[in-house]
């Protein structure tokens, strides 16, 4: 008899031929529910609807020490399949005195949840190549407290230490309080669309036409990227995935057979892009030729050998961040089934 399991994952080529059921797990019945990241963190975390589902490493690690019985009783799968990276996409005020991303120490910056992967690793990148600490900056936070992840983690209620967080909320929005000069810098995000309006509050005010707000950083982060890997040899993923223990404590199986499912879900979607190429394009491209050189072949690795330096990293930055009170080992947060992946 096969086992049926909901899955929640925001839309992600990489899992596609999951969804279309060309991968499918030995003895798994997947139904996959697919919608944006905030929405799909927020219901889970809220109302824990989905068996197995993408999640934030953050919010995971928070939600592992903050758990209480039943609730948020969840281990990880060492898969890691989202990697966009949002700090990229800041935005500063003319007036801001802003020019490099080193110049934000004692700045109020915007993001859409503090507890988010995208400002774990900003955090990281500001301390380790700039030594500028989250205490050392004001964080507004443009998700209500309705809709916020922290909220929902008791962060508002139990705050880190020393870190000042500001919830936007009375129908503010970061894009409008940068260009009013409310705050100085803001992770806006150019997938945020008005049918969103209600998880992450933006004005939606095209860029070009605020000549007081311009982006940071230029090249989509390529630079800055690039001497990170070359300093700590990883690329940060943003989400990874978890599997209620209710399941696994059942079904222990289950967590080596989804783990291979979404190993062979990347294959494949790998092997469509490549076929795909030629329908859009004239003439060879060295772009992946260039990326292997820097990052390797592949960019998603899964698994825990490949990804344990990132781990460590993860789990130092929530430290950093104050979002965690203890240092989390790779034990802590996976099954054991797949520690030795």
């Amino acid at each position: 008899m096969q086992l049926r399991l909901t899955v929640g994952f925001s839309p992600n080529p990489r899992i596609r031929p999951l969804v279309d059921r060309t991968v499918t797990p030995q003895n798994i019945d997947l139904d996959f529910v697919c919608m944006h990241a905030a929405e799909l963190f927020n219901r889970n975390l809220r109302f824990e609807e989905f068996d197995v589902m993408e999640m934030s490493i953050a919010c995971a690690l928070i939600a592992k020490e903050r758990s209480e019985g039943a609730k948020w009783d969840w281990s990880a799968l060492p898969v890691f399949l989202t990697k966009t990276f949002l700090w990229a996409n800041l935005c500063v005020n003319g007036a801001s005195g802003i020019s490099q991303i080193g110049d934000l120490r004692g700045k109020r910056v915007g993001v859409p949840d503090y507890c988010m992967d995208a400002v774990l690793w900003m955090s990281l990148l500001l301390k380790d190549f700039h030594n500028i600490e989250p205490k050392e900056l004001t964080w507004y936070i443009g998700r209500s407290k309705e809709l916020s992840h922290g909220v929902s983690l008791g962060l508002d209620r139990d705050p880190p230490s020393g870190v000042d967080l500001k919830w936007v909320g009375g129908g503010d929005t970061l894009e409008v309080m940068l260009e009013q000069g409310l705050i100085d810098v803001a992770m806006l995000l150019p997938s945020a669309r008005p049918d969103s309006a209600a998880m992450d509050t933006f004005g939606y005010t095209r860029l070009n036409a605020n000549p007081g707000i311009r982006k940071l950083i230029e090249d989509g982060g390529r630079e800055i990227l690039t001497r990170y890997y070359l300093k700590n040899k990883f690329v940060p993923p943003n989400h990874m995935v978890i599997v209620k223990n209710k399941v696994l404590r059942q079904h222990p199986w289950v967590a080596m057979e989804l783990y291979k499912a979404f190993q062979r879900s990347k294959g494949v979607a790998y092997e469509r892009a490549r076929e795909l190429e030629p329908t859009y394009r004239l003439f060879e491209s060295n772009d992946l030729k260039e990326q292997a050189a820097i990052f390797g072949k592949d960019p998603f690795p899964l698994g825990i050998r490949a990804n344990r330096q990132m781990l460590e990293a993860a789990f130092r930055g929530v430290l950093l961040q104050g979002l965690v009170k203890k240092r989390f080992q790779v034990e802590d947060l996976f099954y054991h089934s797949t520690l030795d992946t």
